[in-house]
């Protein structure tokens, strides 16, 4: 399953430097003390990583660009690999950050009229370099300013990276001067839309250029790919186990890996085709995460949705689903239940049976439902059917009897003028012939 892909396809680079230096430059700049107190906030998990030096894989990336669904979905991807499907949101991208995703985008006014700070450099637009330099002319006597200056230098440099001569805009350097701001915006959702955005549009019309941009956080669009298929993160990467340091807090996928390794297109592609290939459709929540049901508002479409539950709760997509376009909803439920170790058999992923008995009866009644309406809609439909080929008909049948009776007239009308008015036929008609002759005569007369 899956599409060809060339093995000699030259492959782009992907030109993202994951802010380690800058996080180096903030270090150098910052106390130890000062430091300490920006990798305790939310940055702590992307700072972890970006300390590790991942290297991020260009090649399983593409690979699985190159496997894109195109869906009507707007704030989602959805791809395949070996034939079975992954879905990457907003859910799975805060699984991985551990990133605020939840909350106002839009900035009240009032949250930005007072700026206790002059920064220079940052009016209007301003590049990491001008934050940089803004960010070293402070002292230590400016703790408060400091943290924010660095805060907003990491945020913009790792988490929404673009080109380096990039201006970021005013709205940033704002947020920036009132801490409570900073701190509590969702700068995920952000990160997020920018990195979405950047892969639809690599996806559309970039992926045979020899370069292309990922924007944004692609580092976690890598780990969660690695996440998703096992075998790709057992063969190309190193975890660790994630230690509970509190209870009650939650621990982001991110923080388990040290090590990653690009591997090449035919190992990628080899991993695909293996016979114990698994692929996790929808990563399963993290326990006490308060950001478990981030979402965005998206178009909606019952059928996918359904596919990606029945996907979710154990079914594998076959090729022959692939080739007829659709699953058998019918024939999936049953394989699920046959996989569920209630029935006796294998458990599905890591969801308790009962909660698959009651997504089974739950989701045969929708289809009973479903089909309840088809039939319903259906039914009125062949009523209104019906009520329109009676009109028809009966329309047809006036039409019918109007031509019979004008026929009857021009059939009739002939004879009854030879009955009733024979003697007048007579006197009044002539023939052409009769017609010249006598007014030949009538001149002839006049002469």
């Amino acid at each position: 399953m899956g599409d060809s892909f060339p093995l000699l396809l030259p492959l782009p680079s992907l030109r993202y430097p994951i802010g380690v230096a800058y996080i180096d430059t903030v270090k150098k700049i910052l106390t130890k003390e000062e430091f300490q107190k920006i990798r305790d906030t939310f940055m702590r998990p992307v700072i972890k990583l970006s300390e590790r030096h991942l290297q991020l894989s260009g090649k399983i990336i593409h690979v699985l660009l190159a496997r894109s669904i195109v869906t009507e979905k707007e704030n989602e991807l959805l791809f395949h690999f070996g034939g079975q499907l992954l879905r990457f949101s907003i859910m799975e991208f805060h699984m991985m950050t551990g990133l605020k995703c939840i909350g106002e985008i839009e900035q009240k006014e009032d949250e930005t009229e007072n700026q206790d700070y002059t920064w220079d450099l940052l009016e209007g637009g301003h590049s990491l370099d001008d934050l940089e330099e803004q960010l070293s002319k402070t002292s230590e006597d400016s703790s408060d300013e400091r943290f924010l200056l660095a805060m907003l230098l990491l945020i913009e440099s790792i988490l929404l990276q673009r080109s380096a001569v990039y201006k970021f805009p005013l709205e940033n350097v704002k947020k920036a001067h009132d801490i409570n701001v900073l701190m509590s915006y969702p700068w995920g959702r952000e990160a997020y839309t920018l990195l979405l955005k950047s892969i639809k549009r690599a996806v559309k019309t970039k992926l045979e250029k020899v370069k292309y941009d990922l924007q944004g956080f692609p580092l976690a669009f890598h780990l969660w790919i690695l996440e998703s298929i096992p075998l790709l993160q057992s063969a190309y990467s190193t975890t660790i186990p994630i230690l509970q340091t509190q209870e009650g807090t939650p621990s982001f996928l991110c923080e388990k890996y040290t090590c990653t390794v690009t591997p090449s297109i035919e190992h990628v592609l080899k991993v695909e085709g293996a016979t114990n290939l698994k692929v996790t459709c929808v990563l399963h929540s993290i326990p006490h995460d308060p950001e478990d049901n981030v979402s965005m508002e998206d178009k909606a479409d019952e059928d996918l949705d359904a596919v990606i539950e029945l996907v979710r709760k154990g079914y594998k997509i076959k090729a022959d689903d692939w080739r007829n376009r659709s699953i058998d909803s019918v024939d999936a439920i049953e394989e699920i239940a046959r996989k569920s170790s209630l029935f006796g058999n294998v458990e599905i992923g890591h969801e308790a049976s009962a909660s698959n008995v009651n997504y089974l009866v739950s989701e045969l009644k929708r289809l009973s439902d479903k089909m309840e309406d088809n039939f319903k809609s259906m039914t009125s439909r062949l009523s209104i059917m019906e009520e329109g080929f009676k009109d028809l008909k009966s329309r047809v049948s006036i039409l019918e009897d109007k031509h019979i009776s004008d026929n009857k007239k021009d059939d009739t009308y002939p004879v009854e003028d030879e009955v009733n008015d024979t003697d007048n036929m007579e006197a009044t008609y002539t023939s052409p012939v009769s017609r010249t002759t006598r007014g030949e005569d009538e001149n002839a007369e006049v002469k």
